[in-house]
């Protein structure tokens, strides 16, 4: 398999370093300085579950034409003064929203996005992935389809933060996650979920919701998993809830896959897919 960028499955390993690293009820002007008094008393929780009541910076007609025409990234500050706050309390899927919180982890490791969260995360769970935030880190991605046009895309759009990874190897490390290697209240808290209303046909129906930093099947919970769209590929990683079994995948292309969403949560829930293997002395 690959090593592609993951794009929004990179917001699961975000929320696991906030939650390994902050109060899940604290308020973002405590943790990021100089924010705009509209966005200090918005909640941890409400920026990973996204519903704090954030716009979305992909919606916005300027970003989408700077992204086509493969223009330079903007300055953070530009997304932190377009950020408007209204109807908190319901789901409402948020970019803006893991924007901040990625400020928040910068300034509290003092470094870089990747930086902070291979600390926190990536090399505590052994997961092998490649920085992903500027153009010429398109050199670790393998994955034959990328050519010039597509390595003209500044990385820094994602403001969000991403990295670069096998798909299969991101879905790897959601599942130990889950598995609670890094603490049994991370899943608890990860599995938290509010519904999303995803229409009948959606693979994760019915009980489709999104916890703190993912997404979920059933209720309780029997799947989580999180998507990644972006310039060249589109990619989903599944997991069971108890870490056991766990599916990558990557397609061509930018907008949501139901197939390849189905094709995930089939794998683990056929026990297709990649498993733990328990090892016993006897």
């Amino acid at each position: 398999m690959s090593v592609v960028p993951v794009y929004s499955i990179a917001k699961a390993y975000t929320a696991v370093a906030v939650l390994r690293s902050f109060d899940v009820d604290g308020q973002l002007g405590e943790l990021v300085p100089a924010l705009p008094e509209s966005l200090r008393p918005v909640t941890v929780r409400a920026l990973l579950s996204h519903t704090s009541g954030l716009n979305d910076y992909f919606g916005w007609a300027d970003y989408r034409v700077a992204v086509e025409a493969r223009d330079d990234a903007w300055e953070i500050d530009r997304v932190i003064a377009g950020a408007v706050v209204d109807r908190a309390g319901r789901f409402r899927y948020s970019n803006i929203g893991f924007s901040l919180l990625r400020l928040a982890l910068e300034y509290d490791e003092s470094a870089d996005f990747f930086t902070a969260i291979s600390r926190r995360v990536l090399q505590p769970l052994g997961v092998v992935a490649f920085p992903f935030a500027s153009r010429g880190d398109w050199r670790a991605c393998t994955h034959e389809s990328i050519g010039e046009e597509l390595r003209a895309y500044d990385p820094g759009w994602v403001f969000t933060g991403t990295f670069a990874a096998e798909p299969d190897e991101a879905a790897r490390g959601i599942a130990a996650v889950m598995r609670g290697e890094l603490g049994d209240d991370i899943p608890h808290l990860m599995m938290q979920s509010v519904p999303v209303n995803a229409p009948a046909r959606h693979p994760l129906s019915p009980h489709a919701g999104y916890g703190l930093g993912i997404m979920s099947k059933g209720e309780p919970v029997t799947l989580v998993g999180h998507g990644g769209q972006g310039p060249g590929f589109n990619l989903f990683a599944a997991a069971s809830a108890d870490g056991l079994r766990w599916s990558g995948r990557v397609a061509e292309g930018q907008r949501e896959d139901l197939d390849l969403i189905q094709s995930c949560v089939d794998d683990v829930e056929s026990r297709d897919g990649h498993a733990v293997e328990f090892r016993f002395n006897v």
